[in-house]
C-alpha cells in the first residue's frame, strides 16, 4: 500500500486527498465493471477546474489508464463532483461519486496535520465510506 501512495506521489508530485479519492474511484470503476486499464475504460469526469478537486483528474488517469492523449478521459468543469465511466468492450456504465463528509474528513485531516495525512485516511477509508455509485447500467 505504502509502495502504491510513494508511486501516486511521484505521479503527481504530492499526495491529497482528492487525488487519492481518485484512484479508489477509478479502481472501483474498473472492478465494478471488469474493464481493462488503459483501453477498456473511458471516463467523463465533472468537477471543477482547479485544485484541490481538480486533483481527482490524476488519480482517476493514475488508477485507470485513461489518459487526454488517448482520448478516453473528458473533463467537464462543474462544481458537483461525479465520474462517468463506461467500459468500452460491453457498454456497461457506472455513474460514482464521493460521499462528502469522507473527502471533508480527509481536508481536514490534511489541515491539522498534512497533506500525507489527509491522502492516508481516504486511502484508508472503507469504499462504501467514500464511494457512492449513483446509477449504473
Amino acid at each position: 500500500m505504502q509502495s502504491d501512495l510513494a508511486a501516486l506521489k511521484t505521479f503527481h508530485g504530492h499526495l491529497g486527498p482528492y487525488l487519492v479519492a481518485g484512484v479508489r474511484m477509478g479502481r472501483h470503476a474498473l472492478k465494478r465493471l471488469q474493464a481493462t486499464r488503459h483501453f477498456g475504460l473511458e471516463a467523463d469526469v465533472w468537477c471543477p477546474d482547479g485544485p484541490p478537486s481538480s486533483c481527482l483528474l490524476d488519480g482517476i488517469q493514475f488508477a485507470t489508464g485513461c489518459t487526454l492523449g488517448k482520448g478516453n478521459i473528458r473533463h467537464h468543469v462543474d462544481e458537483e463532483i461525479k465520474a462517468l465511466f463506461r467500459n468500452r468492450h460491453t457498454n456497461q456504465v457506472l455513474l460514482v461519486t464521493f460521499r462528502p463528509e469522507a473527502l471533508q474528513a480527509g481536508m481536514a485531516e490534511l489541515q491539522r496535520a498534512n497533506d500525507e495525512a489527509g491522502a492516508q485516511l481516504v486511502y484508508d477509508l472503507p469504499e462504501e465510506q467514500l464511494l457512492e455509485e449513483l446509477r449504473g447500467d
